[in-house]
């Protein structure tokens, strides 16, 4: 092959490349994982990553021994949970006597990630869950937001917004063991009874979604300035990892990346023409 249309055809690769993967890479602005957490985990850790506020880990009913708990999975201890990073996610358990234990963890967002809005925002987390036969898990962002399973019986995610009536989620207990990676967007207009959203689940180790949705929720009266997820009196432990807030990028910013992409490989394609 011509150097020349060598050369030319792996710059027009480069410029594609950039433009397809271009959103893909948005710098977050909060982040955490549990592999921050080695040796330092606990009901009040330390608070590591960036973007969030501090930890609010709460057992309700945990009587003597304890009942429920969170502590920090491994790879060595439980490899089945299907959220691991880095070797490490967060377990939770709560199987409180008789039936009524429950453990939370909780962290609100903060200027740097979006006070209590996440305008043109994705929030993104993992689940994760090890034979859920029965309670129930949810993930709730601020109080506009509930996404939750209760095991035993047919498979029952259900997805609420504004405190509403559930809708049911086609996710599978068997996806849910197998990790999924839920992510929320929002975008405006903000304050009002109109605020769009769009909510996403993903195998957490990538692939096609298994659940798209969108619409609308009321933000002049429900806020999204944090992510809780709750256990509750459930069979198996539960596990959760990698919250994370990424900025959506302007419309304008992509049609003015796709522009200059675009215009590089017209021009590509005219030195071809007049080299050829």
């Amino acid at each position: 092959m011509n150097s020349k249309l060598k050369t030319s055809i792996n710059l027009s690769a480069i410029l594609i490349v950039g433009l397809t993967g271009g959103v893909a890479y948005a710098a977050a602005n909060a982040s955490d994982t549990a592999a921050n957490y080695v040796s330092s985990w606990g009901t009040t850790p330390p608070n590591m990553g960036t973007g969030f506020g501090p930890w609010a880990n709460q057992a309700l009913n945990n009587n003597s021994p304890p009942y429920s708990g969170t502590y920090l999975d491994q790879t060595v201890y439980n490899n089945s949970d299907g959220v691991l990073s880095g070797g490490y996610a967060w377990g939770t358990y709560a199987n409180g006597s008789p039936g009524n234990g429950q453990f939370i963890l909780s962290r609100p967002f903060t200027a740097a990630s979006g006070t209590a809005n996440l305008l043109n925002q994705t929030f993104s987390i993992g689940l994760g869950s090890k034979s859920l036969t029965s309670g129930t898990i949810a993930l709730n962002i601020g109080t506009a937001f509930s996404l939750s399973y209760t095991g035993g019986g047919p498979d029952n995610f259900m997805w609420s917004v504004d405190g509403g009536a559930g809708t049911v989620v086609p996710v599978t207990a068997a996806q849910l063991n197998a990790g999924i990676l839920v992510s929320l967007s929002v975008t405006g207009p903000l304050n009002a009874v109109n605020e769009g959203y769009q909510l996403a689940i993903n195998p957490f180790a990538g692939g096609a979604p298994l659940y798209t949705t969108s619409g609308t929720f009321d933000s002049s009266a429900y806020d999204t300035a944090s992510f809780t997820f709750s256990d509750l009196n459930t069979s198996g432990d539960q596990f959760v990892n990698n919250p994370t807030i990424v900025t959506i990028p302007e419309p304008s910013s992509l049609a003015l990346l796709s522009m200059g992409a675009f215009g590089a490989l017209a021009m590509l394609k005219r030195r071809l023409k007049a080299e050829f």
